[in-house]
């Protein structure tokens, strides 16, 4: 009895154990299957999306880019790699630090290729700020790129130097990975149809904020106008005042006649009529034979006195 007591004990272990893997066989072929499935769905997912397969096994497309304006804008060929790249996967962390080849005039720098999720972005040099170009700014510190080429202007310098050496450290989260989730598809629907809306406000701010800055031009123009016109009606008004008052002292003062002081004296025609040539005055002239006649003519005219 005691030597069937551990043989007993050990059919038992052996029953237990041959149970357990039973179990453990119709677990794995479970597993099996699912991945099977999985890798059914992966596979019809990359034929209906076949540049996301393309994009995963790019790593070039997640590798964060600096474009350098040296005077003749962006271009492709005028970009600088990160050599010291690192991208931390378990938290979505990437540092990089750039060095500048050539002086430039404007930066661009480029998280990746892909639509992204942008956080706790910081660079080494305090006095450049980054402005996103195509993102949209998120409660907080994260930017959101929908599309393709996220891209942000580096500002805060009018010139940035040869050879300057600039770190930048950020949060890197692809949406790539979220494509196929119902509820995130239904949130980017929401946020690109809030970007489109916030895009058509934003024009019409501007527009009116045009219109806003023509009336004030118009505005000021006319109110220069109307000055203008002020000054030139006081200067007539005042000409007006100082003729008004020149004719004032015209018609007011005395009426003066210059009389030469010594004229000759002509006697009045009755005079003449009343004194007429003595009888024994012969006139001796042409000149006092002509004077003799009107003087008798003069003396006809006049009436006689009675």
């Amino acid at each position: 009895m005691m030597n069937d007591t551990p043989e007993a004990a050990l059919r038992s272990r052996i029953a237990d154990l041959e149970q357990q893997l039973r179990l453990a066989d119709e677990g794995t072929s479970r597993l099996a299957q699912r991945c099977l499935e999985l890798e059914k769905q992966l596979q019809t997912f990359y034929a209906t999306h076949p540049q996301k397969e393309m994009q995963a096994d790019s790593p070039a497309l997640v590798q964060p880019l600096l474009y350098f304006d040296a005077g003749f804008g962006f271009s492709q060929r005028d970009t600088v790699k990160a050599p010291d790249y690192e991208y931390d996967e378990m938290n979505g962390m990437v540092t990089a630090t750039f060095e500048l080849p050539e002086a430039a005039v404007n930066l661009r720098f480029d998280p990746g290729e892909l639509p992204c999720c942008i956080t706790n972005f910081v660079f080494s040099d305090d006095r450049i700020l980054c402005r996103p170009v195509n993102g949209v700014p998120l409660h907080g510190d994260g930017i959101l790129f929908l599309n393709d080429d996220p891209n942000l202007m580096l500002e805060g310098m009018n010139r940035f130097p040869a050879g300057m050496k600039l770190g930048v450290s950020y949060g890197y989260f692809p949406l790539e990975a979220l494509a196929g989730d119902p509820l995130f598809a239904a949130v980017l629907e929401g946020v690109q149809y809030f970007q489109k809306t916030r895009v058509c406000e934003q024009k019409h701010l501007d527009q009116l904020e045009k219109t806003s800055s023509d009336q004030k031009q118009t505005i000021d123009a006319l109110q220069k106008n109307i000055s203008e016109l002020h000054q030139a009606n006081a200067e007539l008004t005042a000409r007006c005042e100082e003729l008004r008052s020149e004719l004032d002292k015209i018609s007011t003062a005395p009426l003066r006649l210059d009389v030469p002081s010594a004229l000759p004296t002509v006697p009045f025609p009755e005079t003449a009529a009343q004194t007429p040539p003595a009888a024994d005055r012969q006139p001796k002239t042409k000149l006092e034979h002509l004077g003799d006649e009107v003087l008798a003519e003069l003396s006809k005219l006049m009436p006689q006195e009675k």
